[in-house]
């Protein structure tokens, strides 16, 4: 007798008819999550706890999902040193909760690989991902107007060259809006023929990240810009370079408009043109006391080259030669700090072992991009560009290890290779 299909499960049900509507609802909402603080927190912590039950549940076949194994070799990149630092963490609990949090990470992952995005839906899904975008951005600038976002959300007056724009977001306003631009670069490499009035969005968006006094945020928006540009002139069949160059020229020339009508951001930029040429003392001022974070970094590094002080263990170790530094104001002592440069920060904390896991991390994230660029998977690209800006090098905002960090580059990771190993398959 001919047997029968399986029937599908409930669950499998309910994934086929995400991949049937024409919008990826679900993904639209974690992203709009992403702008209320720890929100996509919580969400991580319940995607894993899922995977977990289910992974009991189906005798250990949830995890064989398509990209799950290279979702695995990214996440070892920082589990093996972030584990091998251990035995010399500075905050021991603290090291084995984020090495923890990596775990959950690759848990909430197997989750993700299979509520990657259709061919079909992208199109749609990632013009809301830009009506999303230019909320944020017209939230900044009505708090920059009004003193208050759309939220109610007050500006941010801690600063003492003057205040910078958060939005509703919080500090991590701009960096956000930076690693989330590529959403709207794509969205112009998909609509902006046939939708000419989208193209506006970018120097409303650049003019946001401007106003939000983070110049390392604007450098994070230009480095998109030019890296979705150059995948774009390499995926496409013709040879028109001016598309890409006009949309870094909008950027740029959002980015510059804010300096020229408030007075403080003109300053900032000032002081940061002449620090190189100013005493210690005028240089730290003009970069936030950058200086004395990455030295005591480095002889941090230097004592503890093989396996760190310990994940997040940098701010408990810098602690004692930022006390007696004599440039560092006693009052920022009362906060914990971070490096403040990514590839420093992993240095200090993990070590040689931690260099070598990240530059690893690096060429497969660089090989995927050029592999699903070549294939005109405009999802799959689109996602890892934003990984790849959320954990770059030069990272002077947010820590590599912490929540906001994390919270959107292994989801964004997950949801790349689910779309490429997908279609592949």
């Amino acid at each position: 007798m001919p047997t029968l299909p399986r029937e599908q499960s409930p669950l499998d049900q309910w994934f086929q008819r995400c991949q049937d509507m024409r919008t990826a609802w679900w993904l639209v909402a974690w992203v709009a999550l992403h702008g209320v603080l720890s929100a996509t927190q919580l969400l991580i912590w319940l995607a894993a706890l899922g995977s977990l039950v289910m992974l009991v549940m189906t005798h250990g076949t949830w995890r064989q999902q398509s990209g799950a194994r290279a979702l695995w070799l990214l996440v070892l990149c920082f589990l093996i040193p972030g584990l091998l630092s251990l035995p010399d963490a500075v905050d021991f609990y603290r090291a084995l909760s984020t090495a923890a949090r990596f775990v959950a990470y690759g848990l909430a992952g197997l989750l993700f690989l299979r509520l990657s995005p259709g061919e079909a839906q992208w199109p749609n899904t990632v013009l809301w991902m830009t009506g999303l975008l230019v909320l944020w951005s017209v939230d900044g600038i009505f708090q920059e107007w009004r003193g208050v976002s759309l939220s109610g959300y007050p500006l941010f007056t801690g600063l003492p060259e003057g205040h910078k724009v958060t939005g509703s977001m919080g500090l991590d306003y701009g960096p956000n809006l930076a690693m989330l631009s590529p959403f709207l670069f794509e969205t112009l490499r998909l609509h902006g023929r046939r939708l000419p009035v989208l193209w506006l969005a970018v120097p409303l968006l650049a003019v946001a990240v401007s106003l939000s006094a983070s110049r390392y945020s604007a450098l994070l928006l230009i480095v998109s810009a030019m890296l979705c540009g150059a995948l774009w002139v390499r995926g496409r069949s013709s040879n028109h370079y001016w598309t890409p160059v006009f949309v870094v020229v909008l950027s740029i020339g959002g980015l510059l408009l804010p300096i020229m009508l408030v007075p403080h951001l003109a300053e900032r930029l000032l002081l940061l043109s002449g620090s190189l040429s100013a005493s210690e003392a005028e240089a730290n001022s003009a970069l936030a006391f950058r200086p004395e974070l990455w030295k005591a970094s480095w002889v941090l590094f230097t004592e503890n080259w093989v396996n760190g002080v310990g994940l997040r263990g940098s701010s408990g170790a810098m602690y004692p030669m930022l006390a007696a530094s004599d440039f560092f104001p006693d009052a920022m002592l009362s906060r914990t700090w971070h490096p403040h440069l990514g590839i420093l920060e992993i240095a200090t904390d993990t070590g040689v072992l931690g260099v070598l896991g990240y530059l690893l991390f690096l060429i497969m994230v660089a090989r995927w991009m050029s592999v699903t660029n070549s294939a005109g998977q405009g999802a799959a690209i689109t996602f890892l560009c934003i990984a790849l800006l959320a954990m770059f090098p030069l990272s002077a905002a947010l820590s590599m290890y912490s929540f906001p960090t994390g919270s959107i580059t292994w989801p964004a990771l997950a949801l790349a290779l689910g779309a490429h190993f997908r279609k592949a398959d």
